[in-house]
């Protein structure tokens, strides 16, 4: 049985795995923007808003130009939070959830961290292979997580990201579930998408899987279906996939 914390910690993950941007805060001002005291320059507050994906154990990746002031910021100092938001298309946005989360970014040209990103951000293929472009992993330190009116959190680094041996683990069959469901069981996932997710149409497809759900894509258009538990093996993600079906089309 969970305690509030783990909870906590797996609703702050599903809104960080459903976002596709996030504000970024950073230190340093653009130079156009110089304070009185030159000495505070790089130590003022910079917010902006970045594409965003995560690795299996929810870690934020980002694609980030080294011509753009935050990457300049994060070259100097590397500590940065990144706010998720869920509420934008809540009318009371206060009542909804957010959570922001404070670690140190650093640069990867981990396969995996690229594959995911494009994955998640296909538009910017076009651009990733820009010289001045870079992957950019984020690590926790810890997250403030937000659920509504007086439903605050903070979450510790260890319970915010999933084992990494785990996913390690799930990282060497990821690419194969994604693959045998595109191939073979189109007519579910599109059935997944219509009744679960509200997205009518032809041509859905699994277009990311990790231990917590998995994303979907149709040109444009993208969702999340989220697992009951997290699963850390191949035929458990299977199994878990028919079920998801298997109940979908029973209604029960």
């Amino acid at each position: 049985m969970k305690n509030n914390t783990q909870q906590n910690a797996v609703e702050a993950r599903r809104l960080i795995r459903t976002e596709r941007t996030a504000i970024l805060a950073s230190h340093g001002l653009p130079q156009k923007l110089s304070v009185t005291d030159e000495r505070e320059q790089e130590d003022w507050p910079y917010a902006s808003l970045v594409e965003v994906a995560c690795d299996l154990g929810g870690r934020p990746i980002l694609l980030l130009s080294g011509l753009a002031v935050h990457t300049q910021n994060i070259l100097r100092d590397p500590r940065v939070s990144l706010l998720f938001d869920g509420t934008r298309d809540s009318v009371s946005p206060l009542t909804g959830g957010r959570v922001t989360v404070a670690g140190r970014a650093e640069k990867t040209d981990a396969a995996g961290h690229r594959s995911r990103f494009l994955a998640r951000h296909p538009q910017a293929t076009e651009y990733a292979e820009f010289a001045d472009f870079g992957f950019w992993h984020v690590l926790p330190v810890g997250a403030h997580f937000i659920a509504g009116f007086g439903k605050i959190s903070s979450i510790p680094e260890n319970e915010l990201v999933l084992d990494h041996v785990e996913t390690q683990r799930f990282a060497g069959f990821a690419d194969s579930v994604i693959e045998h469901m595109n191939a073979d069981h189109g007519d579910a996932i599109e059935l997944l998408a219509r009744n679960l997710l509200g997205r009518a149409g032809p041509g859905w497809q699994i277009s990311g899987c990790d231990p917590e759900g998995v994303d979907l894509r149709c040109g444009d258009e993208f969702g999340r279906l989220e697992f009951a538990n997290p699963v850390f093996d191949s035929d458990a993600v299977r199994k878990t996939l028919v079920q998801m079906t298997r109940h979908d089309r029973s209604g029960r």
